[in-house]
């Protein structure tokens, strides 16, 4: 499934078994099961591709597909007034996944995927996610303080970084300088609803010249602002922050 979610087009048999690293048999019956279940449909060529309902599993008012629709405007309006892309962040227990975005205002937007698999430390996303465990919380996630460097800007030092999530926490906002990408800068704020647990972040991000000093004051302003009004106002999150309970 994997292997058919991550292509943007239909497989043929073999293209899956070599992708997925499977004797040909195997990954056959697979497809067949999954084709019998419905998760996985067969082409009139006979390739294989994602089914309707594998690639769109949630009932249009589920409070995810709600909270995206909700989001949108405001994911639009951060890009549009601040020039990186803009996205919504949700936290999955240990796991981080977009839910939805904007693209920023230049020719070459990042590379995002779906479901972030970038080191907690490096990124903005998993920085808020952080400041917001106990300590015992953080030492699991972080492999026991063992931080591994993305580029030379990658905090590596277990005890710079505690003093950058003490900072997090106390502010619910976070900066990535070229920490995770050399070249691409990001900042966020943490969403949580009143009395919630951090449940997901508000992000902007994009290449380094977007964020100056000037324009990072301006894009903090404006994240805790947008943060906290949706988790204030916003029933669609409130559904979601019960959801992920």
């Amino acid at each position: 499934m994997n292997v058919l979610h991550d292509s943007m087009r239909a497989l043929a048999h073999a293209e899956v078994a070599e992708a997925a690293g499977l004797p040909a048999s195997t990954a056959y019956r697979l497809l067949q099961t999954l084709v019998e279940h419905g998760q996985v449909e067969r082409t009139r060529s006979g390739r294989y591709r994602p089914s309707a309902r594998s690639l769109l599993p949630l009932v249009m008012d589920h409070p995810l597909n709600a909270l995206r629709r909700d989001s949108m405007s405001l994911l639009r309006e951060l890009c549009d007034r601040h020039g990186p892309s803009a996205s919504l962040i949700l936290f999955f227990g240990k796991e981080r996944a977009m839910l939805e975005s904007a693209p920023g205002r230049y020719s070459v937007t990042p590379y995002y995927d779906t479901h972030l698999s970038a080191p907690y430390h490096t990124t903005v996303s998993g920085k808020l996610l952080l400041a917001h465990l106990s300590q015992p919380e953080r030492d699991v996630f972080l492999n026991g303080g063992r931080l591994s460097a993305r580029t030379r800007d990658s905090i590596t030092d277990p005890s710079q970084l505690e003093e950058e999530l003490q900072a997090v926490l106390a502010e619910g906002f976070a900066t990535n300088q070229h920490e995770n990408v050399t070249g691409i800068c990001a900042c966020g704020a943490v969403l949580k609803t009143s009395g919630s647990k951090a449940i997901g972040a508000l992000v902007l991000s994009g290449p380094s010249e977007y964020f100056g000093a000037e324009a990072m004051k301006a894009m903090k302003r404006d994240l805790l602002e947008k943060a906290n009004m949706l988790g204030h106002i916003s029933l669609a999150l409130r559904a979601v922050a019960r959801f992920l309970e």
